[in-house]
């Protein structure tokens, strides 16, 4: 049993299995529309009235929503690419395992 990550930093870079081994992608963050809306909900909220108003709340919703979600799908790829670290690559019968459930010799 291999540490995968280490095996996959070991394989040379037109390898088969660089490929399919790979760590999984990062999640760039674009905070981009949250701000925006954000920026556009302030800017409804404090012009008055009951559609400003109205306005202002979806979207500082929108906002919220959308922050949470980029988030969270952050923390996933996250979690994601801290579990393949942790992973074991068995070279024999090629497959991949949390230390936890393999079968060491």
């Amino acid at each position: 049993m291999l540490n995968l990550a280490e095996f996959w930093k070991s394989l040379s870079q037109d390898a088969e299995l660089k490929a399919t081994l790979a760590q999984p992608a990062p999640y760039e963050a674009r905070w981009v529309i949250p701000l925006v809306l954000g920026a556009a909900a302030a800017l409804c909220l404090t012009a008055g009235g009951v559609a400003g108003l109205l306005l202002g709340i979806a979207l500082l919703l929108a906002a919220a929503g959308t922050a949470a979600w980029i988030h969270r799908e952050s923390a996933e790829r996250e979690a994601a690419r801290a579990a393949w670290s942790r992973l074991l690559y068995c070279r024999h019968c090629p497959n991949q395992f949390p230390p936890d459930k393999a079968l060491t010799m």
